[in-house]
């Protein structure tokens, strides 16, 4: 990654295509990366995805594929026919699953493993029946990613930490970021740009803090600040 606005993802969560290819063509010179949710891609389709492209930004298309590994397989092999930069499916789908979806995307996809969606507490977890918090169970999934040979995984930026230490190599993926002065919405375990990047996450998901800005671009511009900042602060 060669500028800090590469670490910066903007999430186009938005239920249309005018508005999406609208809020592309207003912030593409301040992010590096767009990412096309479920709602979107459920409203808009693979067109939506093309024209994204066209655009020459690009895209990040989190769909949390969780299924049989033949099914996966073929769903990734579609999202990489698209040229997609990102692709996410659920490290809870288990190794062959992971697998599947590795050797699918090959060298043109990177294949993200959603570990625990940052909407999701500890009480969250132990009602799913989980026996372990997110501080345990996100490395956990993430030496799982690893050694099923997907390169990346998303996690809240309060594991990033963990992530790095457990399983070397990955790229971390973090949505979760917010500022001091920013509404937490439904994400419950949060940092700010600056603390995420300066612990090592890699890109970094941003959707409401810049969308409902009363202006999104010089929102964008100053997470690219705060990244920049975080870059420096990285322990050599």
């Amino acid at each position: 990654m060669s500028a800090a606005r590469d670490h910066l993802c903007f999430a186009l969560d938005v239920d249309e295509r005018d508005a999406a290819l609208a809020l592309v063509d207003e912030l593409r010179a301040e992010v590096g990366v767009f990412k096309i949710g479920l709602e979107l891609f459920v409203a808009e389709g693979p067109e939506l995805v093309r024209a994204v492209r066209a655009r020459g930004v690009d895209v990040f298309l989190d769909l949390k594929l969780h299924d049989i590994p033949a099914t996966v397989a073929a769903a990734v092999r579609r999202a990489v026919a698209l040229d997609v930069r990102f692709l996410t499916v659920h490290a809870a789908g288990g190794p062959a699953m992971l697998r599947a979806a590795a050797d699918a995307a090959g060298d043109r996809t990177r294949i993200l493993a959603v570990t625990v969606l940052t909407s999701l507490s500890d009480a969250d977890l132990a009602a799913a029946g989980h026996t372990l918090g997110a501080a345990d169970l996100v490395p956990q999934l993430a030496r799982l990613a690893r050694d099923s040979r997907v390169p990346g995984i998303v996690c809240s930026p309060r594991e990033v930490a963990a992530v790095k230490a457990a399983a070397p190599g990955l790229t971390v993926v973090t949505p979760g970021i917010r500022g001091a002065g920013d509404a937490a919405g439904d994400q419950v375990r949060t940092l700010s740009a600056r603390e995420a990047i300066a612990v090592g996450a890699d890109v970094l998901v941003v959707g409401r803090p810049i969308r409902s800005a009363p202006d999104r671009r010089a929102a964008a511009a100053g997470i690219v600040d705060d990244i920049a900042a975080g870059l420096q602060e990285r322990s050599p």
